[in-house]
Protein backbone atom coordinates (compact mmCIF):
# COMPACT_ATOMS: atom_id res chain seq x y z
CA UNK A 1 0.00 0.00 0.00
CA UNK A 2 1.03 3.55 -0.63
CA UNK A 3 1.76 5.68 2.33
CA UNK A 4 -0.62 8.59 2.96
CA UNK A 5 2.16 11.04 2.21
CA UNK A 6 2.97 9.38 -1.14
CA UNK A 7 -0.70 9.32 -2.07
CA UNK A 8 -0.99 13.03 -1.33
CA UNK A 9 2.08 13.73 -3.45
CA UNK A 10 0.61 11.81 -6.41
CA UNK A 11 -2.70 13.61 -6.10
CA UNK A 12 -0.84 16.91 -6.02
CA UNK A 13 1.08 15.97 -9.16
CA UNK A 14 -2.13 14.93 -10.94
CA UNK A 15 -3.80 18.20 -9.98
CA UNK A 16 -0.75 20.14 -11.16
CA UNK A 17 -0.76 18.36 -14.54
CA UNK A 18 -4.53 18.89 -14.89
CA UNK A 19 -4.15 22.56 -14.02
CA UNK A 20 -1.37 22.89 -16.58
CA UNK A 21 -3.49 21.25 -19.27
CA UNK A 22 -6.49 23.42 -18.47
CA UNK A 23 -4.28 26.48 -18.55
CA UNK A 24 -2.91 25.51 -21.95
CA UNK A 25 -6.42 24.90 -23.30
CA UNK A 26 -7.63 28.22 -21.92
CA UNK A 27 -4.62 30.01 -23.38
CA UNK A 28 -5.22 28.37 -26.76
CA UNK A 29 -8.89 29.40 -26.78
CA UNK A 30 -7.99 32.91 -25.67
CA UNK A 31 -5.40 33.19 -28.40
CA UNK A 32 -7.71 31.71 -31.03
CA UNK A 33 -10.64 33.94 -30.05
CA UNK A 34 -9.54 37.59 -30.20
CA UNK A 35 -11.19 40.24 -28.10
CA UNK A 36 -14.84 40.82 -29.02
CA UNK A 37 -14.69 44.13 -30.84
CA UNK A 38 -17.79 44.33 -32.99
CA UNK A 39 -20.97 46.24 -32.24
CA UNK A 40 -24.28 47.23 -33.83
CA UNK A 41 -26.52 50.27 -33.63
CA UNK A 42 -29.53 50.43 -31.31
CA UNK A 43 -32.93 48.83 -31.55
CA UNK A 44 -35.41 49.99 -34.21
CA UNK A 45 -39.05 51.05 -34.08
CA UNK A 46 -41.07 51.29 -37.29
CA UNK A 47 -44.42 53.08 -37.19
CA UNK A 48 -47.30 52.99 -39.68
CA UNK A 49 -45.69 50.26 -41.79
CA UNK A 50 -48.14 49.39 -44.59
CA UNK A 51 -48.78 45.89 -45.89
CA UNK A 52 -47.80 45.93 -49.55
CA UNK A 53 -47.63 43.81 -52.68
CA UNK A 54 -43.82 43.78 -52.82
CA UNK A 55 -40.87 44.39 -50.47
CA UNK A 56 -40.08 48.03 -49.68
CA UNK A 57 -37.15 49.78 -48.05
CA UNK A 58 -37.61 51.59 -44.73
CA UNK A 59 -35.72 54.72 -43.75
CA UNK A 60 -34.07 53.35 -40.62
CA UNK A 61 -30.80 51.46 -41.00
CA UNK A 62 -28.72 49.00 -39.03
CA UNK A 63 -25.05 49.93 -38.61
CA UNK A 64 -22.48 47.19 -38.01
CA UNK A 65 -19.04 48.18 -36.71
CA UNK A 66 -15.92 46.02 -36.97
CA UNK A 67 -13.44 47.27 -34.38
CA UNK A 68 -10.97 44.49 -35.05
CA UNK A 69 -7.65 44.93 -36.84
CA UNK A 70 -8.57 42.49 -39.63
CA UNK A 71 -11.37 42.33 -42.17
CA UNK A 72 -14.37 40.44 -40.84
CA UNK A 73 -17.39 38.71 -42.40
CA UNK A 74 -20.82 38.98 -40.80
CA UNK A 75 -24.04 37.11 -41.58
CA UNK A 76 -27.49 38.67 -41.25
CA UNK A 77 -30.86 37.05 -40.70
CA UNK A 78 -34.27 37.82 -39.23
CA UNK A 79 -35.58 35.74 -36.31
CA UNK A 80 -38.78 35.19 -34.38
CA UNK A 81 -38.07 36.51 -30.85
CA UNK A 82 -37.32 33.98 -28.14
CA UNK A 83 -38.75 36.31 -25.50
CA UNK A 84 -40.78 39.48 -25.89
CA UNK A 85 -40.42 42.90 -24.34
CA UNK A 86 -41.62 46.44 -24.88
CA UNK A 87 -39.48 49.27 -26.24
CA UNK A 88 -37.82 51.32 -23.50
CA UNK A 89 -40.45 54.08 -23.65
CA UNK A 90 -43.16 51.47 -22.94
CA UNK A 91 -41.25 49.23 -20.55
CA UNK A 92 -43.56 50.01 -17.59
CA UNK A 93 -46.70 49.00 -19.51
CA UNK A 94 -48.14 45.51 -20.12
CA UNK A 95 -46.65 43.70 -23.07
CA UNK A 96 -47.61 45.58 -26.24
CA UNK A 97 -46.08 43.47 -29.01
CA UNK A 98 -46.47 39.93 -30.31
CA UNK A 99 -43.82 37.85 -32.03
CA UNK A 100 -43.81 38.44 -35.76
CA UNK A 101 -45.66 35.53 -37.43
CA UNK A 102 -43.10 35.11 -40.20
CA UNK A 103 -39.44 36.24 -39.98
CA UNK A 104 -39.20 36.50 -43.79
CA UNK A 105 -41.32 39.66 -43.55
CA UNK A 106 -38.14 41.41 -42.33
CA UNK A 107 -35.22 41.37 -44.77
CA UNK A 108 -31.81 42.74 -43.68
CA UNK A 109 -29.86 43.46 -46.85
CA UNK A 110 -26.10 43.97 -47.06
CA UNK A 111 -24.67 46.56 -49.47
CA UNK A 112 -24.73 44.97 -52.89
CA UNK A 113 -27.43 42.49 -51.84
CA UNK A 114 -27.51 39.28 -49.86
CA UNK A 115 -27.27 38.50 -46.16
CA UNK A 116 -23.50 38.45 -45.89
CA UNK A 117 -21.37 41.52 -45.37
CA UNK A 118 -17.61 42.03 -45.30
CA UNK A 119 -16.29 44.97 -43.29
CA UNK A 120 -12.71 46.22 -43.34
CA UNK A 121 -10.77 46.59 -40.11
CA UNK A 122 -11.87 49.46 -37.84
CA UNK A 123 -14.74 50.31 -40.17
CA UNK A 124 -18.52 50.33 -40.23
CA UNK A 125 -21.12 49.41 -42.81
CA UNK A 126 -24.82 50.25 -43.19
CA UNK A 127 -27.39 47.48 -43.59
CA UNK A 128 -30.67 48.26 -45.36
CA UNK A 129 -33.88 46.84 -43.94
CA UNK A 130 -36.78 45.83 -46.17
CA UNK A 131 -40.29 44.88 -45.11
CA UNK A 132 -42.39 42.36 -47.00
CA UNK A 133 -45.71 42.37 -45.12
CA UNK A 134 -48.47 40.64 -47.12
CA UNK A 135 -51.09 42.93 -48.68
CA UNK A 136 -54.01 41.66 -46.61
CA UNK A 137 -56.62 43.37 -44.47
CA UNK A 138 -55.76 41.29 -41.40
CA UNK A 139 -52.19 42.64 -41.51
CA UNK A 140 -53.33 46.15 -40.48
CA UNK A 141 -53.23 47.45 -36.89
CA UNK A 142 -50.65 44.87 -35.83
CA UNK A 143 -47.81 45.20 -33.33
CA UNK A 144 -44.92 42.80 -33.86
CA UNK A 145 -41.47 42.27 -32.48
CA UNK A 146 -38.75 40.81 -34.71
CA UNK A 147 -35.05 40.23 -34.18
CA UNK A 148 -32.22 40.85 -36.61
CA UNK A 149 -29.23 38.62 -35.87
CA UNK A 150 -25.70 39.78 -36.73
CA UNK A 151 -23.21 36.94 -36.37
CA UNK A 152 -19.46 37.30 -36.87
CA UNK A 153 -17.97 34.41 -38.80
CA UNK A 154 -15.07 32.60 -37.15
CA UNK A 155 -11.71 32.80 -38.88
CA UNK A 156 -9.21 29.93 -39.08
CA UNK A 157 -8.13 28.96 -35.57
CA UNK A 158 -11.13 30.63 -33.89
CA UNK A 159 -13.82 28.74 -32.00
CA UNK A 160 -16.67 31.09 -31.18
CA UNK A 161 -18.93 33.07 -33.50
CA UNK A 162 -20.28 35.94 -31.40
CA UNK A 163 -23.78 37.15 -32.18
CA UNK A 164 -25.56 40.42 -31.47
CA UNK A 165 -29.31 41.02 -31.72
CA UNK A 166 -31.06 44.15 -32.96
CA UNK A 167 -34.63 44.20 -31.68
CA UNK A 168 -37.21 45.63 -34.05
CA UNK A 169 -40.75 46.73 -33.17
CA UNK A 170 -43.19 47.13 -36.06
CA UNK A 171 -46.55 48.93 -35.95
CA UNK A 172 -48.52 48.32 -39.14
CA UNK A 173 -50.80 50.94 -40.71
CA UNK A 174 -54.46 51.26 -39.72
CA UNK A 175 -55.65 50.78 -43.31
CA UNK A 176 -54.43 49.16 -46.49
CA UNK A 177 -53.00 51.68 -48.96
CA UNK A 178 -54.69 51.86 -52.38
CA UNK A 179 -53.55 48.98 -54.58
CA UNK A 180 -51.10 49.76 -57.38
CA UNK A 181 -52.44 49.84 -60.96
CA UNK A 182 -52.07 46.56 -62.87
CA UNK A 183 -48.98 46.36 -65.09
CA UNK A 184 -51.00 46.21 -68.30
CA UNK A 185 -52.65 49.54 -67.41
CA UNK A 186 -49.28 51.21 -67.02
CA UNK A 187 -48.18 49.89 -70.42
CA UNK A 188 -51.44 51.06 -72.00
CA UNK A 189 -51.00 54.51 -70.47
CA UNK A 190 -47.47 54.76 -71.86
CA UNK A 191 -48.63 53.66 -75.33
CA UNK A 192 -51.50 56.16 -75.24
CA UNK A 193 -49.12 58.92 -74.19
CA UNK A 194 -46.72 58.11 -77.04
CA UNK A 195 -49.57 58.06 -79.56
CA UNK A 196 -50.93 61.34 -78.23
CA UNK A 197 -47.54 63.06 -78.40
CA UNK A 198 -47.02 61.75 -81.93
CA UNK A 199 -50.44 63.01 -83.01
CA UNK A 200 -49.78 66.45 -81.56
CA UNK A 201 -46.37 66.58 -83.26
CA UNK A 202 -47.85 65.60 -86.65
CA UNK A 203 -50.63 68.17 -86.29
CA UNK A 204 -48.06 70.85 -85.45
CA UNK A 205 -45.94 69.97 -88.48
CA UNK A 206 -49.02 70.03 -90.74
CA UNK A 207 -50.07 73.40 -89.35
CA UNK A 208 -46.61 74.87 -89.90
CA UNK A 209 -46.57 73.59 -93.48
CA UNK A 210 -50.07 74.97 -94.09
CA UNK A 211 -49.06 78.38 -92.74
CA UNK A 212 -45.97 78.39 -94.92
CA UNK A 213 -47.95 77.56 -98.07
CA UNK A 214 -50.60 80.18 -97.23
CA UNK A 215 -47.95 82.84 -96.81
CA UNK A 216 -46.33 81.93 -100.12
CA UNK A 217 -49.71 82.08 -101.97
CA UNK A 218 -50.49 85.44 -100.40
CA UNK A 219 -47.09 86.77 -101.42
CA UNK A 220 -47.59 85.59 -105.00
CA UNK A 221 -50.99 87.31 -105.14
CA UNK A 222 -49.53 90.54 -103.82
CA UNK A 223 -46.70 90.41 -106.36
CA UNK A 224 -49.15 89.61 -109.17
CA UNK A 225 -51.47 92.44 -108.15
CA UNK A 226 -48.61 94.90 -107.92
CA UNK A 227 -47.28 93.84 -111.33
CA UNK A 228 -50.72 94.32 -112.92
CA UNK A 229 -51.04 97.83 -111.58
CA UNK A 230 -47.59 98.78 -112.81
CA UNK A 231 -48.39 97.42 -116.28
CA UNK A 232 -51.62 99.49 -116.41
Amino acid sequence: MLSPRLGDEMRAEVLAVASLLLGMIFATLTFAQPQDTFSISGDITVENAPPWVEPYLIEKKLVVHNGDNIKRTFTLRALVPENLENPKDLENLPLQYEAIPEPSWVIPMAPGGGQEIEIEENSSSVVDIWLNIPYQENMTNQKWEAWISVRRRAEIGEVLEPELICKMWIDTSAKLPPPPPPPWLSVAAIVALVIGISAVALALVAWIRYRGKAKRRARRRVISYAGGRNAG
